[in-house]
């Protein structure tokens, strides 16, 4: 696959970030179904990550109101 995506790589204009998001969501999507996972890994694969950026959301609100 392409390198990970990072805050690094993703300079491009806010209007066409939602396009490279759905591109990386379809790769990844299709990489995952090519490698032989079925839709339930795929479904538990998408649960995990919502689970890693709300933890990431929880952490960084704790973050901004310890600093007030």
């Amino acid at each position: 696959m392409s390198e990970p995506l990072t805050s690094a790589n993703v300079s491009a204009p806010l209007a066409s970030q939602p396009r490279a998001l759905r591109i990386l969501a379809k790769s990844t999507f299709r990489e995952l179904k090519s490698s032989g996972y079925n839709r339930s890994e795929i479904l538990a694969f998408a649960t995990e990550m919502l689970s890693l950026v709300s933890t990431d959301l929880r952490e960084q609100s704790i973050e901004a109101a310890a600093e007030e």
